[in-house]
């Protein structure tokens, strides 16, 4: 029976005398206690989708909605403001990609449950109410939801507040809350795409498990095929607004129609598929040909530029023993532990590990951003101890280099591109005048982007522009070693294939090692020349993408390939594995 009937919807923003479609003339429906997947690349309308059955949008932005949304018969857009408050929760919950900013910072666990719970008659917020009987039922039930969930320590998780959870605790948290109403259709925006793939898992399966115990119906957002292939029913491919393809799961990912959905395929990272010749990305000119039907295929993988004859010349960075402890004595926490390693010149190490591995703070004792708690680390002629840096900080800083994981945070809002790109040759190089424009200019081309982005603020370019600033940035000094901290994780597959594509040319032009760090397991094994793997703050296995595929050696290496979601058989794609 069809709970949610999407019928020529039509949704655009109204700014001064013109209207921008985000969505156009989409139909869909989905059936009591089914999942429909909804995937497509930034900007594709997916989120706009959601936040308009739910109708949330017209909170943040002037919109126009045309069409019908039926939830059990009822269309939502014609209900009055009040109306459509009694269907927020009861019969339509909601699940927000980023849980720590969807959670009240100020208000405990406990509170926020039972806020949102509800039996018929009651006013929104009235079981907030503490001692009343309504409370009492909003408290047993949000313990029932958290043990749900896996929660189990209710007491505890209860009296905690969202900044004292770990991002897996918050994203289970947010399920429950989502769940306290009993509402018959769950809309989850990318619930899961800020989470590493060990604890991804373990919310798709429990999402999956409470869904079906719960009879719900959900509308799952995502970009990512491998999770939908993991909790899909059928498949809606959204593409600039409009929809191109739905299906079954096993149509859509084995037997797809549309081009964009043979390229969205074809790009993601496989295990047992290398890349490091160059990862496949969406060709637009490729893409409008394909759906004009004078081409096959949409996707492209540009050849890389030539490999050096030399071998790399250059120091290689020498850790050894390193540990980093933070807290104070009775509440010591070990990041890091005794971890040693050895990379070489020229060489792409990939580093991989769950939230909290001590990955990132790692990478942070590499740059000389934080000091060791004891041990060492070399980079030529420079040294970090417990002590700090040893040598010259300037010319430490011209060859160690890092790309943060998030561009949008770590450039200067009040910045252009050119200016931030240029920020590094004015600290740590001679240039100044024509000369700095110029090296702006070319490290601008160098990074593959378009000339007119010299004079644009981050917010007016795209999340892999963004990425791109980043990247000329780190390289404009010319450093030896780069530490790139999740680099790709908050862009889109294309997108993260050209920034690789990038980051593997510039390793060819230049003398350049790189410490890769990332919770994407396909990723790095398809690129890397070595992958290490992090576990609770030690260096558990290195070895090569093979080594690590084929015969890991620690049970947790184990774990994170089992975990690791991964597509069915491509057969339109030519992928093999060995």
């Amino acid at each position: 029976m069809t709970l949610l009937e999407i019928r020529e919807l039509t949704v655009g923003v109204v700014t001064d005398d013109t209207e921008r479609e985000l969505v156009r003339e989409l139909s869909l429906d989905l059936g009591r206690g089914r999942t429909l997947c909804v995937v497509g690349e930034s900007g594709s309308g997916k989120t706009v989708t959601a936040l308009s059955i739910i109708r949330l949008l017209e909170f943040v932005a002037p919109v126009r909605t045309r069409g019908e949304i039926a939830v059990d018969g009822v269309d939502v857009t014609k209900l009055p403001a009040d109306a459509m408050r009694a269907y927020r929760g009861p019969r339509i919950g909601m699940i927000f990609q980023e849980a720590l900013d969807s959670l009240n910072p100020s208000r405990r666990v406990g509170g926020q449950l039972a806020e949102a719970y509800r039996e018929p008659g009651s006013l929104p917020g009235q079981a907030a109410r503490r001692g009343s009987p309504l409370r009492k039922r909003a408290d047993a039930k949000a313990r029932r939801l958290l043990t749900e969930v896996g929660l189990t320590d209710t007491d505890r998780v209860l009296r905690l507040y969202p900044h004292q959870m770990s991002g897996g605790m918050q994203q289970r948290v947010m399920i429950a809350l989502a769940l306290m109403a009993d509402p018959d259709l769950l809309i989850a925006d990318e619930p899961t795409t800020a989470l590493d793939v060990t604890t991804q898992a373990e919310i798709l399966t429990l999402f999956d498990r409470v869904r079906r115990d719960h009879g719900t119906a959900c509308v799952f957002i995502t970009h990512d095929m491998g999770v939908a292939a993991q909790v899909a029913d059928r498949i809606a491919v959204m593409y600039r607004g409009r929809l191109v393809e739905v299906g079954s799961r096993d149509e859509v990912l084995t037997r797809p129609r549309h081009p964009y959905t043979r390229a969205l395929l074809g790009c993601v990272p496989q295990l047992g598929v290398s890349r490091r010749d160059g990862f496949p990305t969406i060709s637009p000119a490729l893409l409008e040909s394909a759906m004009a039907g004078e081409a096959t295929e949409a996707v492209e993988t540009r050849p890389l530029k030539p490999r050096p004859e030399r071998a790399p010349e250059g120091p290689p960075l020498t850790i050894t023993a390193v540990s980093k402890v933070y807290g104070r004595k009775g509440r010591r926490v070990a990041a890091v532990r005794d971890v040693s390693l050895d990379i070489a010149p020229g060489e792409f190490f990939g580093l991989v590990g769950e939230s909290g591995s001590g990955k990132s703070t790692l990478g942070r004792l590499v740059t000389a951003l934080e000091p060791p708690a004891s041990g060492t680390i070399t980079f030529g002629a420079h040294g970090i101890t417990p002590a700090g840096l040893i040598g010259d900080e300037r010319a430490f800083r011209r060859r160690v280099q890092l790309i943060f994981q998030d561009p949008q945070s770590s450039l200067d809002p009040r910045h252009t591109a050119a200016r931030i790109i240029a920020e590094p040759l004015k600290e740590l190089t001679p240039l100044r005048g024509a000369e700095l424009d110029r090296r702006v200019a070319e490290l601008i081309d160098e990074v593959g982007l378009p000339s007119d982005a010299a004079g644009k603020l981050p917010s007016q370019l795209s999340g892999g522009q963004r990425q791109r600033v980043s990247i000329a940035r780190a390289i404009a000094a010319g450093p030896e070693l780069i530490v790139a901290d999740e680099p790709t994780s908050a862009l889109d597959v294309s997108v993260q294939g050209q920034v690789l594509n990038l980051l593997l040319d510039l390793r060819r032009t230049r003398t350049l090692s790189l410490l890769f760090i990332t919770h994407n397991l396909s990723l790095v094994l398809s690129v890397a020349d070595r992958v290490g793997v992090m576990y609770r703050g030690e260096l558990i296995e290195t070895g090569t993408p093979d080594e690590i595929r084929l015969a890991p050696r620690h049970e947790y290496t184990r774990r994170l390939l089992a975990a690791n979601p991964d597509l069915p058989a491509l057969p339109h794609t030519g992928s093999t594995r060995p």
